[in-house]
């Protein structure tokens, strides 16, 4: 296809160029062919001028086989003489354009088309010492009636052209994607090309990084969600296939129970974490709305009231504002901030939630005197199922995946996260949503 298109984009120049040059020198052509035409007869003209002047009619009745049309004119214009028609048949000259320029100024011309328009007459005419009027005449070739004479050579010659045109249109069409066919894709910046195609090749480098690393994090993604779900899946499993094989004791029901609807809300959890994740890597579009922050927060505190009392710690509300965004969206990245502070917070410690509206933007800010997160971990706590401390978080219960969807959230709001923690000093997490 390429090629198709380079080669018809020669072709097409090169028959523009032809077909241009072809008009641009008819025009010269015309105004040569004219000049040297007239100065020719005006030559002509002058010798016919001062022989007749001498000799009269008698030498103009002598010699009536001339190249051009010989007309004699008095000065009322009346034709004395006409070395291709009877005299005294033809009408009145006066007004002829030629004529009155020469009773006028000494010497006159002009030059008249055929309705036809493939055939002109070039007049020369010259005042003689009498008054009278001496006019040459001759049929003036123009390039268009030359090129209607010689159309067949000509035809011939442009048919030639174009065949050559084309093979030439063929091989540079070819020569031109031929090193673009051997680019080895794999190792794109290898390749020693057109010198033009390295800022392309340097984003096929990148675009091909980025899907081989997005594959992998694919990979690993669904590697570890099938991890996830096997973990409560066989919890599950185990405790009921001791409950049916009647192994556990009646007094054990209620405990054996209770594990099963534990691992199965927890794989719920995960499942709705998943579908979350799913789409907002897809981008689906979502529902903007108008909402303060204070209310979704308070919604998110009276959802885990039971679960910071359970640990005692205080949920703590500093601040208001309001923003334009996904309620739902804003409702996950407050709930899972602050529920991470609560299961790793110490014991009669907080969750202050603030809301502050800067130059910036509208900050939102969760901090807690939990546990803390060591500096090495910093740069990956918002990467899918990572946890910092596995044990701890598999009997707190975590998904693994809170934090990548605050992360995935803020960035569908085209918010900046800033992170800092230290191990033993809590963990302060900062949003900024642009207003």
């Amino acid at each position: 296809m390429l090629t198709k298109k380079i080669f018809y984009a020669i072709l097409s120049v090169a028959i523009s160029v032809l077909l241009l040059s072809t008009f641009i020198l008819g025009g010269f052509l015309h105004q040569y062919l004219l000049d040297n035409q007239r100065n020719q007869l005006k030559a002509d003209l002058q010798v016919l001028a001062v022989t007749t002047e001498v000799e009269g009619l008698g030498f103009l009745e002598a010699f009536p086989d001339f190249d051009y049309r010989i007309t004699w004119i008095d000065s009322s214009g009346k034709v004395l003489f006409d070395s291709k028609k009877d005299a005294s048949s033809m009408e009145n000259h006066l007004e002829r354009k030629e004529v009155q320029q020469a009773l006028r100024d000494g010497s006159g011309h002009s030059l008249r088309y055929s309705q036809t328009l493939t055939e002109s007459t070039l007049y020369e005419a010259r005042r003689l010492g009498d008054g009278s009027v001496l006019r040459v005449s001759v049929v003036y070739d123009s390039p268009l009636r030359v090129l209607i004479q010689a159309i067949q050579p000509i035809l011939i010659s442009v048919f030639l052209l174009m065949i050559v045109s084309a093979l030439l249109a063929y091989k540079l069409s070819s020569n031109i994607v031929e090193p673009l066919n051997k680019i080895d894709l794999e190792n794109p910046m290898e390749n020693t090309v057109y010198s033009e195609l390295t800022p392309l090749l340097q984003r096929i480098k990148v675009q091909r990084f980025e899907q081989k690393l997005l594959e992998r994090q694919r990979q690993e993604f669904s590697a570890n969600v099938s991890h996830e779900l096997k973990t409560p899946l066989q919890s599950i499993m185990g405790s009921a296939e001791l409950i049916e094989n009647g192994i556990v004791k009646p007094e054990d029901l209620q405990i054996f129970a209770g594990r099963i609807r534990k691992e199965a809300s927890r794989l719920l959890d995960l499942i709705n974490d998943i579908i979350r994740i799913s789409q907002l890597d897809e981008g689906f579009p979502l529902d903007m709305e108008v909402f303060a922050l204070e209310d979704v927060t308070r919604e998110v505190f009276l959802s885990l009231e039971g679960v910071a009392k359970a640990k005692n710690v205080d949920l703590q509300l500093i601040g208001s504002g309001t923003m334009t965004g996904v309620r739902r969206l804003v409702y996950e990245i407050i709930y899972n901030l602050c529920d991470n502070g609560i299961k790793y917070n110490v014991e009669n410690g907080y969750v202050c939630v603030s809301i502050t509206r800067e130059y910036n933007g509208l900050n939102l800010t969760i901090k807690d005197s939990g546990i803390g997160i060591a500096p090495e971990h910093h740069d990956r706590i918002f990467e899918r199922f990572y946890r910092v401390d596995k044990s701890h978080s598999r009997q707190s219960g975590g998904t693994g995946l809170g934090l990548s969807i605050v992360k995935h959230a803020v960035q569908y709001h085209h918010g900046i996260t800033f992170l800092k923690s230290d191990v033993g000093q809590g963990t302060e997490i900062s949003i900024v949503f642009p207003l």
